[in-house]
Order: structure tokens, then C-alpha cells, then sequence
């Protein structure tokens, strides 16, 4: 029996995972297009972190609709074990409901073309980005490179380095389930910690690509992704997750490849909190991206 969705309110779920709002009915939306971006996103999907609350997450998205009123919100919630532990068709599979809504056709509905904004939040939102482009590509054909103008990514992606990093991937998970168990976070960490290592192991023995290193290949595959769709990144050098000097060296890659990437730093914002300390930089700063991702293309 499936899981049944998490309560959401104000979203329809598509399933367990997959939420949904629709913009502003027609007569709202005919009068927020006046003060609103010309040529806006029809369809924004945020993809949230780790272990994320609903109503955590819905603040990004209450912040697209001041900035987008009449776009179309899908959310995704994943757990940090669903991202690190779950089979590569098992993600992808999740991830279908947000094609055949948004993607009947490999343009979008069929009634003109989607203009896609991804907002991509931490590794786990990461994973889960990349699962939903490989989904893409199932339903329409490896011809078709997922269609989006921009990509938002918040505190990710970090190092790759397995031995260097599940002390923090540790910590993260132990911060996002804590409230799951009775004893101190330090304890969860440490359960968190060897169930890592176990399933680095058994990934060895299987020789599978674990989901972290999986991602950052597909989402920088130009058979995959779009190389003219522009890119954010948003970070700060108090992320105790991510470390900006990883975040900046994974950036320069990205540039080397020739995806079109800009970096906007937050002071002493922690991890995915950029938002909640500095809400007017974060939204002007993805709002500037995207007017420069409609007039490049």
C-alpha cells in the first residue's frame, strides 16, 4: 500500500511525494499580471530538502506566488533517505507524476510552450531534480533534453567526497528526523553515521553509482539538461553543510562545460536558510535571473 500523502494545505497531492498549486483564477490573474514579470514561468517546481516540512517548504513557495502569480507550483517533499537509499528507477518512477502533469506532450500541454523554473534545494533536492530530467527523458524519448529556462540552486551542491562529507550528510539527517526519536541528536547522528557507511559499502559491492554523484553528472549532461538554460546559485560561507569553497569549484565546472551560471553569497545564513534571513536579496537576486534567462532565449 502506497504512503499517504502529507497534509498541505492549499496543494493537491499528485501522490505520496508530489504536491500541486494552481496560480490565481482568471479574473485574479488578469489583474496580477499587470505588476508581474512578462514573460513568466508557466510552471515552477521546487524540489525540497531532506526531510522538509510542508510548511517549511511552502514559504518558497508563497514566495514564487508574490513574484509569479499566475504560475503553476509543484512541490516535491523527500526524505534524506529516500535520496541516499532508494534504486535509481525507484526515484525516477516517483518523479513521473510531474511529468505527465506538466509534459503530456515533450512541450507541455500542447497549448503553447511551458517555461519551467527549477528551484533545487540541497543535495536532496538535487538527487530528485536529476531523477525528474532521466523521467523526462523516459516519457518522451532520449532526443528530448528536459525544457526549462533556469535553474535555482540553493546550498547545493557540495563535495562528492564520501569520506570527507557523511560527518555532515551524518548531521543533517540526525537534525531532520530527531523529532522521530526519544534519545539525544547526538545518538541519531551516530545511527545516521553507520548506516551511511553501510550503504557506501554495499554500493561498492553492487558497483552502483551512489544517488549524489548520479545527479550532479546527469543535471550537467548536455544530453540530458539544456546547455543555454541559465543557472543560481545561492550560498553562504556559514552553510555548515555545504561548504562554499565545494560549492564554488563544482560552479567553475559547471562553467567549463559551458552552462551560463551565477553565484549570489548570503552573510551568515545557514544551510537552505538564505531565504528566511534575507528574503529581499534572495527573491530579487532568482527574480534578475530569470528576466536574463527570458531574454537569452
Amino acid at each position: 500500500m502506497a504512503p499517504k500523502p502529507l497534509p498541505f494545505p492549499g496543494f493537491t497531492p499528485l501522490s505520496d511525494r508530489v504536491y500541486v498549486r494552481d496560480g490565481h483564477d482568471k479574473m485574479q490573474a488578469m489583474q496580477a499580471m499587470q505588476d508581474s514579470t512578462p514573460d513568466a514561468p508557466t510552471s515552477i517546481i521546487i524540489f525540497g530538502w531532506g526531510d522538509g516540512m510542508p510548511k517549511h517548504v511552502s514559504k518558497y513557495a508563497d514566495g514564487y506566488l508574490e513574484l509569479f502569480p499566475c504560475a503553476r507550483i509543484l512541490v516535491v517533499i523527500s526524505g534524506t533517505l529516500q535520496a541516499s537509499n532508494q534504486g535509481l528507477e525507484s526515484r525516477v518512477h516517483a518523479m513521473m507524476p510531474i511529468i505527465d502533469l506538466v509534459f503530456p506532450t515533450p512541450t507541455g500541454s500542447g497549448n503553447g510552450e511551458e517555461r519551467i523554473l527549477l528551484h533545487v534545494m540541497s543535495n536532496t533536492g538535487g538527487i530528485f531534480a536529476g531523477a525528474t530530467v532521466v523521467a523526462y527523458q523516459q516519457r518522451h524519448g532520449a532526443e528530448h533534453r528536459f525544457p526549462h529556462r533556469l535553474i535555482v540552486c540553493d546550498s547545493t551542491p557540495g563535495s562528492l567526497d564520501f569520506a570527507s562529507q557523511v560527518g555532515r550528510w551524518s548531521h543533517a539527517m540526525a537534525v531532520g528526523t530527531a523529532k522521530h526519536f526519544p534519545w539525544p541528536v547526538a545518538i541519531t547522528q551516530a545511527l545516521w553515521y553507520v548506516f551511511l557507511w553501510s550503504n557506501w559499502a554495499w554500493e561498492r559491492v553492487r558497483g552502483a553509482e551512489p544517488s549524489g554523484v548520479w545527479a550532479t553528472r546527469v543535471l550537467n549532461d548536455h544530453a540530458i539538461t539544456l546547455r543555454d538554460a541559465h543557472r543560481l546559485y545561492l550560498y553562504s560561507k556559514e552553510d555548515e553543510i555545504i561548504w562554499w569553497e565545494d560549492l564554488e569549484e563544482n560552479v567553475a565546472r559547471v562553467r567549463q562545460l559551458g552552462y551560463s551560471a551565477d553565484l549570489e553569497m548570503f552573510h551568515g545564513s545557514p544551510h537552505v536558510g538564505h531565504m528566511r534571513m534575507h528574503p529581499e536579496q534572495y527573491w530579487a537576486r532568482i527574480l534578475s535571473c530569470w528576466n536574463l534567462s527570458s531574454r537569452v532565449e
